[in-house]
């Protein structure tokens, strides 16, 4: 082979790995750029459900169905006999209520049970209309059971997926006829 020949060839050769290379490291700068596009919208999130849809996402804002939903077993764990509350949920003084409610309960052999009926938000306050079921052995009874709930904001986590916490539960007085 011709030194002019070779030389020839490897000129080609140089040209044509300079184009390639330059080739891919335009492609490489467009996928960067498109990663980093796209690795800052927010994620979807799908609600799996009997339905799948796609919920909203939002950090600190919360829902009124997530406000209900979050009252709703709040006022279960902080009342009911049968529940394990999660300390997320109930704020320390709630927590030591509930406690001694449920000795006093428990001392006369008696269950609770309060089913919430409606919850309208009210300002800061909650305002629950529910009925409480008190248990001794085999006899129940109903009474009426209105509540004014003070709710908390905190941080989602694992425990606290609502990021509420129930600061405070009260009975309003009512007047006797």
């Amino acid at each position: 082979m011709k030194y002019n020949v070779a030389w020839a060839n490897t000129a080609a050769q140089n040209v044509s790995l300079k184009v390639a290379l330059l080739v891919l490291c335009l492609i490489a700068i467009v996928l960067t750029l498109l990663v980093a596009k796209l690795s800052a919208r927010k994620p979807i999130i799908i609600d799996r459900a009997c339905f799948s849809s796609v919920i909203e996402g939002s950090q600190n804002e919360h829902s009124a169905n997530e406000i209900e939903a979050f009252v709703r077993e709040a006022i279960r764990q902080r009342f009911n006999s049968d529940a394990n509350p999660v300390p997320d949920y109930l704020s320390p003084d709630e927590l030591a209520a509930r406690n001694q409610e449920q000795k006093e309960l428990s001392s006369r052999t008696m269950s609770q049970t309060v089913i919430v009926r409606a919850i309208k938000a009210n300002g800061n306050a909650i305002v629950i209309d529910a009925d409480r079921l008190i248990a001794v052995a085999q006899i129940r009874s109903a009474f009426e059971f209105p509540l004014t709930a003070t709710l908390n904001s905190t941080p989602r986590s694992v425990n606290n997926p609502y990021g509420l916490q129930l600061l405070k539960t009260i009975q309003p007085k009512t007047e006797q006829k």
